[in-house]
């Protein structure tokens, strides 16, 4: 008879508490691909917290606290987005654990790996009336990726074992938490990174059976792990991408030759569902409009530049850099009125690419939509923010991508980049005669400032502050350095979690980060200026642009019906909700700095050398919203006869 498999045990903590014991395996799993875990305080999750603390004295995780969980989990994110490595965020049962629904639900639609760990009741006292208990089981479905239940009653029953009979023991709480960690980080043409869950019912004792200061005392050696963690995805992409690209055939890169105008008619072609490309090839030369959306692949943006085709970009496409030759103005290039040369320009493009997710502006969707385009979407890896429904046909290939393209109608790029250019311009001629006639800078204005200005990662808010900066901003970069990151929640375009989201993003750079919000956006997270005075404060300047309330409702129909007779204050307090909060005050309650500027010199010096700061720093622009609705409609006019 053969003799029963001893436990592959790596250090012996068997005289501990049960509770702190599978603690321990869990985060050793986790550890091995994530490295920042943010921890709310809570009694339940108490084991997490101290087997957390243990593993960070051996240099395992980086650990951070934080009070408020919903503010927790999108500092969460914000590292994870910076990192592309997993973060978690760590809370008690009940609803700490639903205070993480937002940042997961952002997560979902941005293909971000967030962590959920929730502390539970154990299954025992569920359904008995016990303090803090809800059932907790696939509270996030249809949001993660995968989800994990372990409860320590499960030891008993051998579901799970806490020391693994070998390495790849599938009943192992460490392999069963590390094969979750899997799912959260897998990309490829199918599976789309994203948030999991690990719901963990913990019983009583909750604390470590003795009172040792460290865990190498209390001679259970190095157990935590170091992460593995790949690196930061980033320029590498581009470089990556320029050289698959450029082991494509030769010939269909080389823009020489390509000035004749194309000859082939706009066509009506019917728009495939998802599946392989028909075996049509492109014209020589196409009239091809490359649209760029949120977090564009970069293969993408490499194909398009090397094609020389003209390029629509959002800020956080990737793509919006000056070097990179993206159209200035584009959406108002978009509106042209019909007999406008540049309408012209925009009725004879032909196909359209779309790569990332725009969601911005609704002439980009009305070009997208046009039956008379065929439009297909550059798609190398799987996106959550789609499933069969989606009507464009998608392409994953490179080779497949530059064949459907075919090199750039050159003339026709031409006036695209020259219409650009002069809408550009227009656009900053109205903006400063307006400021200068009011004599006060407009929100539009100061949020081309800033984002003109920053070195830093920056986030834009999810509201009118990105929309501002798409309008008008002309995003340089300095090819020596690194180049820094555009960020914001485009997944769910809530504006809750960005001051957070924009802290996460400072912690995990070790450097300045500056968050450019509205001042609905801000106060919507103020918790992420709550900092415990144990923690390093995120090096963050958060600029907010104070109108007084919310200013994109009035750019939209309701600013129409808000200027009907006897309807101004209904809009206003349902869409305006106005505010005269004192944000000065606000900083002093928190202890950080405060900067008020009023004009674009005081902004100038309050981003100047963002490396001689620490800290986190409010800087102040009120502005006027009432101005805003007229403000645009001077700039659609002054682009009405290009």
């Amino acid at each position: 008879m053969a003799s029963q498999r001893r436990p592959f045990r790596e250090f012996d903590d068997s005289q501990d508490a049960e509770s702190l014991r599978l603690a321990r395996r869990v985060i050793r799993g986790l550890t091995l691909q994530m490295r920042h875990i943010i921890v709310c305080p809570g009694s339940r999750s108490a084991p997490l917290a101290y087997a957390l603390a243990e593993a960070e004295q051996m240099g395992a995780v980086t650990l951070y606290t934080r009070t408020d969980e919903r503010s927790a989990a999108f500092t969460a994110l914000g590292l994870a987005l910076q990192t592309g490595d997993p973060a978690a965020v760590v809370t008690t049962s009940g609803t700490a654990a639903g205070n993480l629904l937002p940042a997961v639900m952002e997560a979902d639609m941005s293909a971000v790996p967030l962590v959920a760990i929730t502390a539970d009741r154990p299954e025992s006292l569920h359904g008995t009336g016990a303090n803090q208990t809800v059932w907790q089981q696939g509270m996030f479905a249809g949001r993660v990726r995968d989800e994990l239940h372990i409860d320590q009653a499960h030891i008993a029953e051998g579901q799970v074992r806490l020391e693994p009979e070998s390495r790849d023991d599938m009943l192992a709480a460490e392999t069963q938490a590390a094969l979750l960690l899997r799912a959260a980080t897998t990309s490829s043409p199918r599976s789309a990174p994203g948030p999991v869950h690990l719901n963990i019912g913990f019983s009583d004792p909750l604390v470590p059976a003795q009172a040792f200061t460290s865990a190498a005392e209390a001679n259970y050696g190095r157990w935590a792990r170091r992460s593995v963690a790949r690196s930061q995805p980033g320029p590498a992409d581009h470089l990556a991408a320029e050289k698959l690209i450029g082991q494509l055939e030769p010939n269909a890169f080389t823009p020489e030759d390509a000035g004749a105008t194309s000859t082939t008619p706009a066509r009506n072609l019917p728009v495939e569902s998802r599946g392989p490309s028909p075996e049509t090839s492109a014209p020589a030369t196409s009239r091809t409009l490359f649209v760029m959306g949120h977090r564009a692949p970069a293969e993408a943006i490499e194909l398009a530049r090397r094609l020389g085709h003209p390029i629509l970009a959002e800020p956080t496409s990737g793509a919006r850099w000056s070097d990179l030759a993206p159209v200035q103005g584009y959406r108002l290039l978009l509106q042209a009125p019909a007999s406008s040369p540049t309408a012209e320009t925009v009725a004879a493009t032909e196909r359209v690419v779309v790569a990332g997710r725009p969601t911005l502006t609704r002439p980009v969707q009305r070009l997208i939509n046009r039956p008379d385009l065929e439009v297909v979407q550059f798609q190398p890896r799987a996106e959550p923010w789609h499933d069969e429904r989606f009507t464009r046909r998608i392409i994953t290939d490179p080779a497949e991508l530059a064949t459907f393209a075919g090199l750039a109608d050159r003339p026709w790029a031409r006036h695209w980049e020259e219409a650009g250019l002069q809408a550009q311009g227009a656009i900053d001629a109205v903006l400063k005669e307006e400021d200068d006639e009011a004599g006060s800078l407009s929100s539009v204005r100061a949020a081309q400032f800033v984002a003109e200005t920053v070195r830093t990662p920056l986030l834009l808010g999810s509201s009118s502050v990105i929309r501002d900066v798409d309008l008008a901003a002309v995003i340089t970069r300095d090819r020596n350095r690194p180049t820094p990151g555009i960020y914001a929640m485009r997944g769910i375009a809530g504006i809750d979690g960005n001051l957070s989201a924009a802290a996460g993003i400072a912690l995990a750079t070790g450097s300045r980060a500056t968050a450019l919000v509205g001042d609905l956006t801000f106060l919507h997270d103020t918790n992420a200026l709550l900092i415990p005075s144990t923690e390093d404060t995120p090096n963050l300047d958060i600029v907010v642009i104070n109108d007084a309330g919310g200013a994109i409702f009035d750019q939209l129909e309701h600013g129409e019906v808000g200027r009907r007779p006897g309807l101004a204050e209904r809009v206003e307090r349902l869409f305006g909700t106005p505010q005269t909060v004192d944000l000065e005050a606000l900083a002093d309650a928190y202890q950080h700095e405060y900067l008020y500027a009023e004009t674009l010199e005081d902004l100038s010096r309050g981003l100047a050398h963002p490396d001689d700061r620490l800290g986190l720093r409010i800087i102040e622009l009120r502005t006027d919203r009432s101005r805003l609705r007229d403000l645009h409609a001077k700039i659609t006019q002054a682009l009405a006869h290009m």
